[in-house]
């Protein structure tokens, strides 16, 4: 392997590299923000269902309240904490295959500085 060769490789594998590492940040900063909405919307879950039925309950929208049942409200935290479980498993297998990639990226890297240590020791 010429020298632009091995160089064109070593700059590939090291962007591939970032670039997976950047990504599983993304992906964990997306874990953990899902992780805090499914936390949060289950204590409100638990305020909720300890109040009264005759107790009104507002949803926020904006600058503005909106009355809504006690029913509605659950249904709507139910399915917050279920979309939120749905995408943290997304995410995870996601994060599986961008840790393999960085993994059998950093392998062939060390692969490469390797080979090229041995071939320049040899010519020595």
């Amino acid at each position: 392997m010429s020298d632009s060769t091995v160089q064109h490789v070593y700059l590939g594998l090291t962007q591939k590299i970032q670039s997976c590492q950047k990504q599983l940040g993304q992906i964990e900063a997306q874990i953990g923000a899902n992780e805090r909405e499914t936390r949060l919307a289950s204590l409100t879950k638990s305020e909720v269902e300890g109040l009264d039925s005759s107790v009104p309950l507002y949803r926020s929208l904006g600058k503005m309240f909106m009355q809504e049942s006690k029913d509605d409200i659950l249904r709507d935290l139910n399915k917050t904490t279920g979309d939120a479980a749905t995408l943290i498993e997304a995410l995870e297998k996601k994060k599986k295959f961008v840790t393999r990639d960085l993994d059998e990226a950093t392998r062939n890297l060390k692969d490469l500085v390797r080979q090229t240590q041995a071939r320049a020791a040899a010519s020595a």
